[in-house]
């Protein structure tokens, strides 16, 4: 580590200790309210795979398709694509 890099890291430990430390004085509905936020938006994100899965499954049963077969895009992805957490290729 040349002595720029030790300066640097000397210099944001310096001011790391010179900012005083604050103490949150939330009320109790308060942290249940971002307790309950906090869970809901953890249910979405667990939950997003598993809708994405079935509303594939529904939609390769609807296009003729059956269980163990394989379905692909033949074309590129587009926004008529209508999938929970798409992860398409841009191609202009």
């Amino acid at each position: 580590m040349n002595t720029k890099h030790q300066f640097a890291l000397a210099a944001l430990f310096a001011a790391n200790l010179a900012l005083p430390a604050f103490a949150q004085t939330d009320s109790a509905e308060e942290l249940a309210r971002q307790t309950i936020h906090r869970r809901a938006v953890e249910a979405v994100i667990w939950g997003m795979p598993a809708v994405n899965f079935q509303r594939m499954k529904q939609a390769m049963l609807d296009t003729k398709g059956a269980p163990n077969q394989v379905v692909y895009w033949s074309r590129p992805v587009n926004w008529k694509d209508q999938t929970l957490t798409p992860n398409p290729i841009r191609s202009t």
